[in-house]
């Protein structure tokens, strides 16, 4: 378990000691400039301090941004709210939660930028309401530490980055070549017609949806005039839509239909070479082409057989191979630009995520509560170290209340809060009175921040370490004329760790969270959302609905793995084959909108009744059945018109999704 202490990794060291480093300088800044709490510029360099270096300079960004937007909204509830504590903490309490709520809707950094705009208003605010006429002072104070401990941290890191973006494009190739590499593994499942095919697919969606959020960061490290990190989003999204169109596909042909059919054989014989040839792919130029020249010659061959067979059941079968190579032939053509980019290339592309406007509520709830919980104590104990006590409840608040699962991570971060306080304790008591000057401080304490930067390092220990990082130098509290006593150090210790502990029981009693409940809400959700995109006027595109529904399907697997859950196994699988339904909704719009024709009008009544009835319902599919036979029969009559074709792969898609989703409803329940 301490193999991160006494063996640590190269990478680890590095790590640490160039974190360490820019702490001590500026914590040396800040003891030069006599600034009141120079802490704080130690506390930032830790948190924005990151593993990757793109991580690094987009949260030093957005830190900022954050700290602004936080110090102007302090200097204003001051000046509305002189003196007046039950509406100075409940005006403090509503900002938190707003700031929780608009941070619910954000990834990566830009929802910390929220985050860190809450609960920096409230450490001015609360600093400030003893002593309102230096409100503004005070706002300038804690900007120039953020500004301080983030130019110190940018300093340092730019003097151990060599070659940042040579190796930010290896990881992009690396990033997208595991994709392709997965992609090899579930399209051989989803031929052979493997029994954990939907299992696999969610794990597949999971790891789209943090490969697709960190792909921000590389890109970030290889400069603005680069479009690589676009082009990768839309390597995931078509290759999101290409599995969801044979999740749809992958029920239409059962094995004893498959082993008496040669060609359908001779058509899985050709998948498996395709999967052969991306389990071996590598971003190269040659190999991408020789791949991309496969890709485009079955599409051409699946597009042969599709117009000239008798059977209608192959061609529709081929019609959606078709497509589906379509998909991963564009997806190619990406990673083309990836490895060698376009002249004057100004693509752009953003593969939107899910929206939860109730998991953004209550994290907003739960700040707010919070906020008012610790206002309320300090007000009826009037306790010296209250003010403290509200600030840190903040912080942790506003930390956790941006996660999908916000109980996960809070007792490793009580832990943290706790060996901080007996990190701080012994230098306080025990060391920092015998030291005559900053370069002895800077050589004990720089062992524990050494040891702080190699647990940030190791995943088991990064949790703990963040709280460590961020509250052991605010209790070490350092100064140029002042000494911490040992009532002070209790003091202000205690009100550290019981904020903490606030913070954690309010997560885990004010509207809990329950995986179970999610995944059902998840489900009622998403059919909710069937019925509008068969009538909503302006449809959303089906790479919005595929992002949407890749991210959400990526939670379900996160959320159950959390909680060790294996009985999510069934909603997930529910929850991908409703997002193939909705696929197969959205491309029937869009060709429903190519071509005026008597299909059309069958089409616009089947979108209609859909959205009374439901579309994952027995009367939902028995009007997909009716609706598909009469495109059948249009079909029999212009045999050479692929849009039909297209059109019968979609209502297939729909109806076969559908009845497996019901069927596996049913088998639940019983």
């Amino acid at each position: 378990m301490l193999r991160w202490l006494y063996c640590p990794s190269s990478q680890a060291v590095g790590f640490a000691a160039r974190n360490t480093l820019a702490s001590l300088i500026a914590l040396a800044a800040a003891l030069w400039m006599e600034l009141d709490s120079p802490q704080w510029a130690v506390a930032t360099v830790w948190s924005v301090a990151q593993v990757r270096r793109g991580e690094s300079m987009s949260k030093a960004r957005w830190r900022i941004v954050g700290t602004m937007v936080g110090a102007i909204a302090a200097v204003a509830f001051i000046a509305a709210f002189p003196q007046q504590a039950w509406l100075f903490f409940p005006a403090v309490a509503a900002w938190i939660g707003l700031c929780s709520f608009l941070a619910t809707f954000s990834v990566n950094f830009r929802s910390y930028a929220f985050v860190l705009a809450g609960y920096t208003c409230s450490i001015i605010a609360v600093a400030a309401a003893s002593q309102p006429d230096n409100v503004f002072f005070i706002a300038v104070s804690r900007a120039t530490y953020i500004v301080l401990g983030v130019v110190c941290e940018a300093a340092m890191a730019l003097l151990f980055a060599h070659n940042l973006a040579s190796r930010a494009r290896a990881t992009m190739l690396t990033r997208v070549e595991d994709v392709l590499h997965r992609l090899a593994s579930l399209l051989r499942e989803i031929v052979l017609h493997d029994r954990d095919t939907l299992a696999h697919a969610g794990e597949f969606s999971n790891m789209m949806v943090s490969v697709h959020h960190g792909i921000e960061f590389p890109a970030i490290e290889m400069g603005r005039h680069s479009h690589a990190g676009d082009h990768a989003r839309a390597v995931f999204a078509n290759i999101s839509i290409m599995v969801t169109r044979l999740v749809g596909l992958s029920g239409s042909t059962e094995r004893a239909e498959l082993s008496r059919d040669p060609l359908l054989l001779e058509t899985r014989g050709r998948l498996l070479q395709l999967c052969d040839r991306l389990v071996s792919c590598r971003l190269q130029r040659d190999m991408l082409e020789t791949l991309h020249g496969h890709v485009t010659h079955l599409r051409a061959v699946f597009q042969d057989r599709a117009r000239h067979e008798t059977d209608e059941t192959r061609r529709i079968t081929h019609g959606v191979l078709d497509a589906a190579m379509t998909d991963l032939a564009t997806a190619i053509g990406h990673c083309q630009a990836i490895f060698t980019p376009p002249p004057h290339d100004r693509f752009r592309f953003r593969l939107p995520g899910h929206r939860d406007l109730r998991l953004a509520f209550h994290n907003g709830l739960r700040g707010a509560i919070a906020i008012l919980g610790a206002g309320l104590i300090y007000e009826v104990t009037a306790w010296p170290g209250g003010m403290g006590f509200i600030a840190i409840t903040t912080l942790v608040c506003g930390l956790f209340a941006t996660r999908e699962n916000p109980v996960v991570g809070t007792v490793r971060f009580l832990s943290g809060a706790v060996w901080s306080a007996v990190a701080a304790g012994c230098l306080d008591l025990w060391i920092v009175p015998y030291l005559s000057d900053y370069e002895e401080l800077a050589f004990v304490l720089g062992i524990f921040l050494f040891v702080g930067g190699l647990a940030k390092y190791n995943p088991g220990t990064a949790g703990a370490a963040a709280a460590y990082g961020l509250l052991m130098p605010n209790l070490l509290m350092p100064g140029n004329q002042l000494r911490i006593d040992e009532v002070t150090f209790l003091n202000t210790a205690l009100h550290t760790v019981l904020a903490v502990g606030l913070s954690v029981l309010v997560f885990r009693l004010v509207l809990p969270f329950d995986a179970r409940d999610e995944r059902i809400r998840y489900g009622a959700h998403i059919r909710t959302e069937l019925r509008g995109l068969c009538i909503v006027p302006l449809p959303p595109s089906p790479q919005w609905w595929i992002g949407s529904s890749v991210d959400r399907i990526g939670r379900l697997v996160r959320h159950a793995a959390q909680a060790g859950d294996r009985t999510a196994t069934g909603d997930i699988r529910q929850t991908l084959l409703l997002s193939a339904v909705g696929l197969n909704i959205l491309l029937l719009r869009q060709l429903k909108r190519q071509q005026r024709h008597e299909a059309s009008r069958t089409l616009t009544q089947l979108m209609r009744a859909l959205a009374r009835y439901r579309p994952v319902s027995r009367r939902g599919i028995a009007l997909v059945s009716v609706a598909r036979r009469r495109v059948l029969l249009m079909l029999r009559q212009e045999p050479e018109n692929m849009w039909l074709l297209r059109i019968l792969g979609c209502l297939d898609g729909i109806g076969r999704t559908a009845a497996t989703c019901l069927a596996q409803s049913s088998a639940g329940q019983k």
